[in-house]
């Protein structure tokens, strides 16, 4: 299990990444660890699982950030009654990973969470308008990758 420490440094270096790309986070150590408190509709990753991953750690003080924003408190139930807004921060938050592991060179981060965001354009909890931005996302992801790809190959 992570300790403080880690967790504080951890989130440290995700903000900081944040930074020299203009965006702004204010989440804390104390807040992440809350949010993996909160009890969530799926078996989720843990928070050790988390912190092995900057673009995941990066995700999570984006989502938690934006929740914060929608006036919620980091309670245990936090996620389960309000679906519908932490999943509007979870479309920020994996906008904001995608766009970041695009900027960073990060194909393989980015070819192993298309598995996700596809599960998420046609999750039913999901509601159709962030349905159809997820599939927006997508198609971005896929976009970028190809020209990743591209590039790669004129390099070799």
């Amino acid at each position: 299990m992570a300790d403080k420490h880690q967790i504080e440094r951890a989130v440290e270096e995700a903000r900081q990444l944040l930074a020299e790309h203009g965006i702004e986070c204010r989440t804390t150590a104390d807040e992440l660890k809350l949010w993996f408190e909160a009890d969530t509709l799926y078996p989720d990753i843990t928070l050790d699982e988390v912190l092995k991953l900057k673009l995941i750690v990066v995700h999570e003080i984006v989502e938690i950030s934006e929740v914060r924003k929608l006036g919620l408190e980091l309670t245990k139930d936090v996620i389960l009654k309000n679906l519908d807004a932490v999943d509007s921060a979870h479309l920020v938050a994996a906008d904001v990973e995608m766009d970041l592991a695009s900027k960073l060179g990060e194909a393989n981060h980015m070819r192993d969470r298309i598995h996700d965001i596809e599960k998420w354009c046609v999750d039913e909890s999901v509601s159709e308008g962030n349905r159809r931005k997820y599939r927006v996302l997508l198609a971005r992801t896929k976009a970028a990758l190809e020209l990743m790809d591209a590039k790669a190959r004129k390099e070799v």
